[in-house]
């Protein structure tokens, strides 16, 4: 937007917050003509556009917003369905502005004027609110999804703290704390006194059914044998509620995630973006967590700015005739995660020591030759996987190995680095 048309426009700068939002309306010259709050609800809204048509006077109006697909999508979608294109304003942006000034104070008012002065400033380089519901309805499973996994993780943390001063050493006789028949073990005996008469047969019995078979009378052996010797009755019998308790809400836990894979597994096959799963290493749950932060794939030109929206494209950092590359802070982190370990996947072996991507793996063993570190080697990696996911999200194409371009690129290392 140049020349006559910015003469002949405001721009609205909103603030978005749960319960309302704050406008900061300017001219082209950067000129506050009002700030407005409004409720973030749909009444709020008609009595906001009132306001902004009074004051308008014919002049065409661009709105920019930050966290659109969040906060402000109720206010975006409106806009949208009143004929409008919102702008999608980076938080990037405005927190440069307040760190250029003087005063860093903020405020609703003064983060709308950032954001104002921001569509201004870089409206070119600003792209288009996207509207897809479906991805957004990802989005919110994905957001649960992460927020009973890390529920999970910090269950698991507090339970094997606790059964580890309840059966002490004994816990070790288990691999894994957390499988099927140690869980149904901990639940059945969450107090070592419990296993006071029990017989190795008895146990043994127990222990083959809950493991189909993999354990028996060694296992029931190796337990009785390791049980603590004497600990204080009042304190195991308060441990033991607690255990079983967690134990409990672990297992819901469990069933909750099993059951929200199964929506993300359908979201996800009901997608435009479906065909992300055919990329090696993807399947439907990082699928939907790459949907979920990208929404929609046309807010980025190239594959180079989808590396820069992740946080993994180097960052240029020159001074006269030195000129070198760091590792850019910035980014979406939860995406960089995503795309970090589909690489890590990419790179190790399967159980009988094959590689589970022939070409990734070269490719990193490649980097490492050079001079590369094991980490920047894997970011060269995840770099050339953006490059891999942008081309299949643009298309909606399925991803064909044999004819990929990276194959074509790498196929002449397999022999001389993977070997």
């Amino acid at each position: 937007m140049k020349g006559d048309a910015m003469k002949t426009c405001l721009f609205v700068g909103i603030d978005t917050h749960k319960d309302s939002h704050t406008a900061a309306i300017m001219d082209n010259y950067f000129n506050a003509v009002d700030i407005i709050t409004f409720a973030n609800r749909y009444s709020g809204f008609d009595k906001f556009m009132e306001k902004l048509g009074a004051m308008a006077s014919g002049r065409s109006i661009t709105f920019g917003l930050e966290d659109s697909q969040g906060l402000g999508f109720f206010l975006a979608d409106y806009l949208v369905q009143k004929g409008f294109s919102p702008i999608d304003v980076n938080p990037i942006y405005t927190d440069r502005a307040r760190k250029a000034t003087i005063h860093r104070d903020k405020s609703d008012a003064g983060d709308a004027v950032l954001i104002a002065k921001a569509l201004i400033r870089e409206r070119d380089k600003l792209s288009p609110v996207k509207i897809d519901k479906a991805s957004i309805e990802i989005r919110e499973m994905v957001r649960y999804r992460q927020m009973l996994v890390e529920e999970s993780t910090k269950l698991k943390n507090r339970l094997h703290s606790l059964l580890f001063s309840q059966y002490m050493g004994a816990v070790n006789v288990f691999s894994n704390l957390f499988s099927k028949v140690a869980l149904a073990f901990f639940s059945k005996y969450p107090d070592p006194h419990l296993l006071k008469g029990v017989g190795e047969d008895t146990l043994a019995t127990f222990l083959k059914t809950h493991s189909r078979g993999r354990y028996g009378i060694e296992k029931a052996r190796a337990i009785l044998n390791s049980l603590p010797i004497s600990v204080d009755r009042n304190l195991l019998n308060t441990r033991a509620y607690i255990i079983g308790s967690h134990i409990k809400r672990f297992m819901d836990l469990k069933d909750e995630i099993d059951t929200g894979n199964e929506k993300i597994k359908t979201l996800v096959e009901k997608s435009s973006y479906a065909c992300l799963t055919s990329v090696p290493g993807v399947e439907a749950v990082t699928a939907a967590k790459i949907i979920s932060q990208v929404i929609d794939i046309s807010r980025f030109s190239s594959a180079s700015k989808l590396a820069k929206f992740a946080g993994i494209a180097p960052r240029e950092k020159s001074s006269g005739r030195k000129k070198k590359y760091e590792k850019s802070k910035y980014g979406k982190k939860f995406l960089r995660s995503t795309i970090f370990f589909i690489a890590l996947n990419h790179i190790t072996r399967s159980r009988n020591g094959k590689d589970r991507n022939p070409v990734s793996r070269a490719y990193y063993l490649k980097k490492i030759a050079e001079g590369k570190t094991k980490k920047e080697s894997l970011t060269c990696l995840s770099r050339r996987l953006i490059d891999l996911i942008f081309a299949v999200m643009r298309d909606r194409s399925i991803y064909n190995f044999s004819k990929s371009k990276f194959l074509a690129q790498h196929t002449h290392v397999l022999d001389t680095v993977a070997g």
